[in-house]
């Protein structure tokens, strides 16, 4: 077997889903088609023809996170979820446990946890320097503070760490075998590792737009239940506990897979059974996203003039499936605006004549589009949002 066909969970041989063209702004490095596989053994999907250094390039280059609402720490939904995560840990018996949060991003759950009374050192460890905030102070004795690092080069010795947490990492990752290496490398014996995921299992339950969940594009792995507790159990954790849960999020809500493991000599195995068909979820949210382009391929040919509003994730999957029409791109994000899609200009809305047909694209901000496009003249009769 190729390594590609290796299912990088349980090392099982996999196959050959399906193609997905996407697409992206300028130079992106998602101008490419993704070879999606699945493993029929654990079902696990994940694309096997991107790397860990091309994905670098992305959170380096076009990755705005940092300037992203969705990760607003002062949130009333973040901190929902950060008292989710906590009594998650409370009820394992970790309440207290000096914590290391790997991808830690503007560090708002430790800094909650650090509101919150939490009597044990919190370390929070990310590569994007833009969203990290500085430590709390210079002191030895500080009770939170960051550093420069990721889960594929963690700067802790061996055995150094209690509790290691990652939420909404490891679908980001390629090599799920040095992230889980360098966990245990790091952890202390019957140290515990506690990791988030979206549970693909239930994408179809919180469906939020067509082939919304496949057109994150930086979510290489869609993990099911089986696929997590059998990686981890190969690589010497034992599972403690799991738990699925809609969580919300500033924009809407989602399913949320968490288990928690620790490093231990001889780990006894855990099954999970497989919920729903991961793999039949991507060949179905493919046929939609078809049927959404030859819908708006027929609506362009019944209107003088095609606008497409806002510069969507989920888009990007859509534009390489307009083949043969004449569309034109505005987004209100003056950062947007100046960059191109394949030579094309991105307009400023306030720029374009109110006519012939609308599209709206984003999914999650349709409603406040809407407002902006007829407070600018559109007809409410010339605007088709994208469901």
């Amino acid at each position: 077997m190729r390594k590609d066909e290796i299912c990088p969970a349980c090392l099982a041989e996999t196959h050959h889903l399906t193609d997905w063209e996407y697409s992206g702004l300028d130079a992106s490095i998602f101008n490419y088609t993704a070879q999606w596989h699945s493993c029929d053994n654990c079902g696990l999907v994940y694309v096997a023809n991107i790397d860990d250094e091309t994905l670098a390039q992305f959170y380096a280059n076009e990755c705005s996170y940092f300037e992203n609402d969705h990760f607003d720490i002062t949130s009333p939904a973040n901190v929902t979820k950060y008292q989710h995560y906590y009594d998650f840990l409370a009820k394992a018996g970790l309440e207290h446990t000096p914590i290391t949060d790997i991808g830690c991003g503007r560090g708002g759950f430790l800094q909650w946890l650090n509101k919150q009374g939490w009597q044990a050192n919190c370390i929070g460890v990310d590569v994007d320097l833009k969203s990290m905030p500085v430590s709390q102070d210079n002191s030895d004795n500080s009770p939170i503070s960051f550093q420069t690092g990721g889960a594929l080069s963690l700067p802790f010795t061996v055995s150094s760490q209690h509790l290691l947490t990652y939420f909404h990492v490891l679908e980001h990752i390629h090599d799920l075998d040095s992230v889980l290496k360098n966990a245990h490398n790091v952890l202390m014996d019957q140290g515990h590792i506690l990791i988030e995921v979206p549970d693909a299992e239930n994408y179809a339950q919180q469906p939020i737009g067509t082939a919304f969940w496949m057109g994150i594009r930086e979510h290489i792995y869609h993990y099911s239940a089986q696929s997590l507790n059998t990686a981890l159990n190969l690589h010497g954790f034992e599972i403690v506990s799991c738990q699925r849960a809609m969580l919300p999020t500033p924009e809407f809500e989602y399913p949320s897979l968490m288990i928690l493991a620790k490093k231990t000599e001889r780990p006894s195995p855990a099954v999970f059974e497989l919920t729903d068909n991961i793999a039949n979820y991507v060949s179905s949210a493919q046929r939609a996203l078809n049927d959404q382009a030859e819908t708006l391929i027929s609506l362009a040919k019944q209107h003088s003039q095609l606008t497409i509003w806002g510069l969507s994730t989920q888009l990007f999957s859509l534009l390489p499936k307009l083949n043969g029409i004449d569309y034109r791109l505005c987004d209100a994000s003056k950062q947007k605006q100046k960059s191109h899609f394949q030579q094309q200009s991105i307009y400023d809305p306030n720029e374009i004549q109110p006519e012939a047909l609308l599209v709206i694209a984003p999914y999650l901000h349709a409603e406040k589009i809407e407002n902006a496009a007829l407070s600018l003249g559109w007809s409410p009769r010339s605007i088709y949002r994208l469901q």
